[in-house]
């Protein structure tokens, strides 16, 4: 599909029962986020993955002992190439977030998951484990398997973005906080 075809398709999704089922059973907590996460769609930025930027504490039940997850808020997907050179240049400038194109390549050197942004961690025993990271480069194929995730043709003229918050915890809705930043400057 052309961009804007797969953008419909985008948007559409986000009223199916399959997908509200899927964020239900992945991460409740971001069916709170589903409203601005859509308004971002609709503004031409497909998104892919997200998660809002949450702390959790708890008691492990696997060795019963006290645990503390906390996570980065981060988003990624697809804009036409027009607009993610101005989308980055605004979030680079005008926010305290990171923005950026992600870079494609098949070299091995740079797909080393250790030179990824780490998004979840959780701290344990005084020891602080990566749970989730993001890579800021992807193999061609992987680009080519999200495009056709989400109908859009490989030939389009776009660009994969990915946007994190530096400040661990902080509420990806709220005034200050990444959803909203992107959300403005679409």
């Amino acid at each position: 599909m052309k961009f804007k075809d797969a953008q419909t398709y985008a948007i559409h999704k986000f009223d199916t029962d399959e997908f509200l089922n899927d964020i239900k059973e992945e991460d409740d907590t971001m069916l709170n986020h589903l409203p601005l996460l859509k308004k971002m769609n609709e503004k031409g930025f497909i998104t892919h993955n997200s998660q809002a930027g949450s702390k959790t504490k708890g008691i492990s039940v696997i060795n019963n002992k006290p645990y503390l997850t906390e996570e980065r808020a981060f988003i990624e997907g697809f804009m036409s190439y027009k607009q993610a050179v101005l989308f980055l240049k605004n979030m680079n400038l005008y926010t305290d977030k990171n923005a950026v194109n992600v870079y494609i390549s098949d070299n091995p050197k740079f797909l080393n998951s250790e030179l990824d942004v780490p998004l979840t961690i959780t701290t344990q025993n005084n020891e602080t484990k990566v749970e989730t990271h993001m890579p800021l480069y992807l193999p061609i194929n992987t680009i080519n398997l999200f495009k056709k995730e989400h109908k859009i043709n490989r030939n389009e003229d776009v660009l994969y973005v990915i946007c994190w918050d530096p400040i661990w915890n902080r509420d990806a809705s709220k005034k200050d906080g990444l959803f909203t930043d992107v959300f403005k400057h679409i």
